[in-house]
């Protein structure tokens, strides 16, 4: 899959971006706050119809417009279609070859996977983080996965709101008693989806670690569920009920759910070096890379933002050396397309051409190629 043609109007800083696409390498290069980042975003954003970095639509269009839209061809499997979104402060619209889509039909157009320089904090940061890193793999590999999701979080708020309330009136155990059905009903589908997903990286990881280290060291991935199925969650709510009531919060659930990394027997997240650390990142997104290109049927769309400049020289050389193997289109932020480690062509003559590449510039939120 890839974008042919993508357009951006009045997302952030982007007034009006045309992009004419190369179908594998395109980087996107200027100083810092030129608005590359924000080239990705929307990107992402059109696959996902997420921010990976804004909680509120409004914040994503441009000061004193109305609205903002991002709009691209895709191909996919030799089929072309039109995907569109239109932003407005608090909403989102999709639509697809000009038709109005909901979510459920437009999810599946394009799949987009993101490497940032936060993610090389994925097994140090908080376990949320690697709960996100899970369920975005789950995501684009089953689309169906984001209604499941939303639908226990939006029992889960309305739990955690009864049980503060309690603290003022009288609790409704009725209601209650309503709530921790749906919520254990609502947890199955995410543990079981979470436990196969870990299941499916766990081997690609460590043989992508490997490929990268070659230091011969054993690495493991765990999904430590907090409860094993809807059941026991449901007896583990009624059984927890008291201290719910007094923390006015839901103690149990996949909302507490951690993936546990292991170094040689032992917690990466105390023990692993930063080196260590940053192979184990890259050998997860390369993992899940290949995971969905067999899943899918074909590569997802790859977005680098600036990765380049916060790997060490040698896993910035074996990144670039999986991509150029592997036929994902992808888009790279960088502040010079010199610390992209491409393969060249015609070194030997001088000349900087870089392999498979279509470069663009980006100044103060306009693009040139």
């Amino acid at each position: 899959m890839k974008l042919i043609r993508f357009e951006a109007r009045d997302f952030r800083n982007l007034r009006k971006v045309f992009l004419d696409c190369h179908p594998r390498f395109n980087i996107l290069h200027g100083d810092n706050g030129q608005g590359k980042t924000n080239l990705l975003e929307a990107a992402y954003l059109l696959g996902t119809l997420r921010s990976f970095r804004a909680a509120k639509t409004a914040e994503l269009i441009a000061f004193g417009a109305p609205d903002a839209e991002i709009r691209a061809l895709i191909e996919r499997k030799g089929v072309q279609r039109l995907l569109e979104v239109k932003l407005t402060p608090g909403h989102k619209s999709a639509r697809v070859d000009g038709k109005g889509a909901r979510a459920n039909d437009y999810f599946g157009g394009v799949n987009v996977v993101l490497f940032a320089p936060e993610d090389l904090q994925l097994p140090r940061g908080a376990p949320a983080e690697r709960r996100r890193f899970l369920d975005r793999a789950i995501f684009n590999a089953n689309p169906d996965y984001l209604a499941e999701a939303q639908r226990y979080e939006r029992i889960l708020k309305s739990r955690n709101a009864l049980l503060r309330d309690a603290s003022k009136v009288p609790p409704n155990l009725s209601l209650l008693d309503v709530y921790d059905e749906q919520l254990a009903i609502a947890a199955g589908p995410i543990i079981r989806r979470r436990a196969h997903i870990v299941e499916a990286l766990t081997p690609r990881v460590q043989n992508a670690f490997e490929r990268v280290t070659q230091w011969g060291m054993s690495l493991a991935l765990t999904y430590q569920a907090d409860v094993e199925d809807g059941d026991v969650m449901l007896a583990r709510l009624r059984a927890e009920r008291g201290r719910d009531l007094a923390r006015g919060a839901t103690s149990s659930g996949p909302h507490t759910d951690e993936l546990a990394i292991d170094l040689a027997g032992r917690a990466a997240r105390a023990f692993a070096s930063q080196g260590q650390l940053r192979a184990l990142v890259l050998a997860m997104k390369i993992a899940e890379i290949e995971y969905l290109s067999e899943i899918l049927g074909s590569p997802p769309v790859l977005l680098l933002d600036d990765v380049s400049s916060e790997l060490d020289p040698i896993r910035s050389r074996q990144l670039f050396e999986f991509l150029l193997e592997v036929p994902c289109q992808t888009f790279i932020t960088t502040t010079h397309p010199s610390y992209v480690p491409l393969a060249l062509e015609g070194a030997e003559s001088g000349s900087q051409t870089l392999k498979e590449t279509k470069l663009f510039q980006v100044v103060g939120g306009e693009v040139s190629s």
